[in-house]
C-alpha cells in the first residue's frame, strides 16, 4: 500500500481540512489556530469525521486520545497529525455519569490502546470496541477509575479486600 501525503503548503491544507469537515458534517464549532485544525462535535458524529479525516482529507495518524473529567462531563480529544506538520483536533463532550462513545479503532487502529486507557483511567466506556480491558489496573475487584476527580484516595477503603 502507497502512502499519499496531503500535498501544498501548510495554510492551504488546513484550510482545505476545515472546509472538508464544514461540507460533510455539521459542526458546533470549528476554526484553525496556528497549524491546527479545532473542531467540536457531537459524540455521534466523532467516528464520521474521523473517517473524512482520514478517508478524505488524508491525515493518515492518530496521535492520541485524551479525556477531561469536568465533574458531570467528559471532554473527549482525538489529536490527529497529516504527517507533514498539519493537526487536526476533535473534540466532544459526553455527558453522564457512566460515559459512552463510538469506538474508532476500526479506523485508526493506533486509538486501540488510548481508548482502553482512557476507560481504565476514567471509566469512559466506547462501544464497539474489539479488547475493552484495563490497561494499568488490575483487572479483578477494582471498580475504580483512579483519574476521575470524584476518586479518593484512601488506602483503606480503595484497597479494602485486595491484599
Amino acid at each position: 500500500m502507497a502512502v499519499r501525503l496531503p500535498e501544498g503548503a501548510l495554510e492551504d491544507r488546513l484550510e482545505r481540512y476545515l472546509e472538508g469537515f464544514r461540507n460533510r458534517h455539521g459542526l458546533e464549532e470549528s476554526e484553525v489556530v496556528g497549524n491546527t485544525v479545532r473542531l467540536l462535535v457531537s459524540p455521534e458524529a466523532v467516528p464520521a469525521v474521523l473517517t473524512t479525516a482520514r478517508e478524505e482529507l488524508g491525515v493518515l495518524h492518530l496521535s492520541y486520545v485524551t479525556v477531561v473529567d469536568r465533574m458531570g462531563s467528559f471532554e473527549i480529544t482525538y489529536e490527529l497529525a497529516d504527517l507533514r506538520g498539519g493537526q487536526v483536533r476533535v473534540k466532544a463532550v459526553v455527558e453522564g455519569e457512566e460515559p459512552v462513545i463510538g469506538t474508532v479503532t476500526h479506523i485508526y487502529p493506533t486509538a486501540n490502546w488510548h481508548e482502553r486507557e482512557a476507560y481504565d483511567m476514567f471509566g469512559v466506556a466506547f462501544a464497539g470496541h474489539p479488547d475493552l480491558r484495563r490497561v494499568y489496573m488490575w483487572q479483578d475487584h477494582f471498580d475504580h477509575h483512579p483519574l476521575l476527580k470524584s476518586f479518593e484516595i484512601n488506602t483503606r477503603r480503595t484497597f479494602e479486600g485486595l491484599r
